[in-house]
């Protein structure tokens, strides 16, 4: 038995794939297996894991057709030996640190999973630090996160309306390990979010940085090729809550959900077959309590009502000519929730 089961998913990440490597095998926890599920790469990817594989022997290559991050995932779970598991995406890294102080947290409060902070960085390496994401040190102030645990009851936001990532958790392994990322569809993190934080009896924290994105203008919320499959989530998510005896208590954080991530990727789509879509979504939606949403959030939603098309919704929010400053409200809105996904 080993202390972490880390799970690599690698397709196509030949520039970015050592950083990620150099990242996990430097780590100062070192009882430590690594799955490298090669997902079909073309490129060098698969020869730079053998060539890390060859200096470290607790990385484990899995090749297989390509089949998406999911499957990967999914893959890579069941190959899992560890106590506990943590995801990273294989064009990412953290901090060298990151795995010790997040195993020291989930041991000492014996929790199911232990949430941490995340930053972005572009390919210069420039670092931007966002707060949006895991504010539980907000909610519960300056307290010692090493002997402290939560439900979701206490951050109840959290559930529905922040990272919903699988990389900025590490998990007690059997507590996720009947757990199945969905095949086939973007944001497959979501559900699995959702229904991670509802089951987990003890959840835990780090107010800490550990984690660095990098910003990809050709990443999935800059793309228009798959922005549908959001209306998938939001169904999943919903009709999990409403299985499970959750949605009542949770009505209003699904609620702004589902308002704000159709709205984020209705700028990414731009088009009138998801304006309409969006559309037939909000006439669904009942806001019984508008000071329950953000204003970002209401206003997009009654702004989507007041229009038969994107184009009429489009030419009306441009942003005013000779005013650099002002920014037309669905980037306003791209702006915000680039911040939370």
């Amino acid at each position: 038995m080993v202390g972490i089961s880390v799970i690599i998913p690698v397709y196509n990440v030949e520039d970015y794939l050592s950083q990620c490597l150099d990242s996990i095998c430097n780590q100062t926890f070192k009882d430590i297996e690594i799955i490298c599920v090669n997902d079909g790469s073309i490129d060098n990817s698969l020869d730079i894991l053998n060539e890390y594989a060859e200096s470290d022997r607790r990385i484990k290559i899995i090749n297989q057709h390509n089949q998406g991050l999911a499957a990967s995932r999914n893959q890579g779970l069941k190959e899992a030996k560890g106590d506990y598991v943590y995801f990273i995406d294989s064009d990412d890294y953290i901090e060298l640190d990151a795995l010790e102080k997040l195993h020291e947290n989930i041991v000492t409060n014996s929790s199911d999973m232990v949430l941490f902070k995340f930053q972005k960085v572009d390919d210069y390496r420039n670092v931007h630090k966002r707060g949006v994401e895991f504010k539980i040190d907000k909610i519960f102030g300056d307290i010692d996160y090493g002997n402290f645990t939560f439900t979701y009851k206490d951050v109840k936001r959290h559930v529905m309306n922040s990272a919903f990532s699988a990389c900025l958790k590490l998990y007690r392994r059997d507590f996720i390990e009947d757990i199945s990322f969905p095949i086939g569809l973007n944001f497959e993190d979501v559900p699995v979010h959702v229904k991670l934080m509802l089951e987990a009896e003890s959840l835990s924290f780090v107010p800490e940085f550990l984690y660095n994105y990098r910003s990809n203008p050709d990443s999935i919320l800059n793309s228009s090729a798959n922005g549908f499959d959001i209306f998938k989530v939001i169904d999943m998510v919903e009709e999990y809550l409403k299985e499970n005896g959750h949605y009542e208590e949770l009505e209003n954080e699904f609620i702004f959900f589902k308002i704000a991530q159709i709205l984020v990727y209705l700028k990414s789509e731009r088009s009138d077959e998801y304006f309409k879509r969006a559309k037939d979504e909000f006439e669904k939606i009942t806001i019984k309590d508008e000071k329950t949403l953000k204003k970002y959030a209401l206003k997009g939603y009654n702004r989507v009502l007041s229009y038969n098309n994107y184009s009429s919704y489009e030419r009306k929010n441009k942003k005013p000519k000779g005013n650099k400053k002002s920014k037309t409200f669905s980037k306003k809105v791209f702006d915000v929730i680039n911040r939370i996904i």
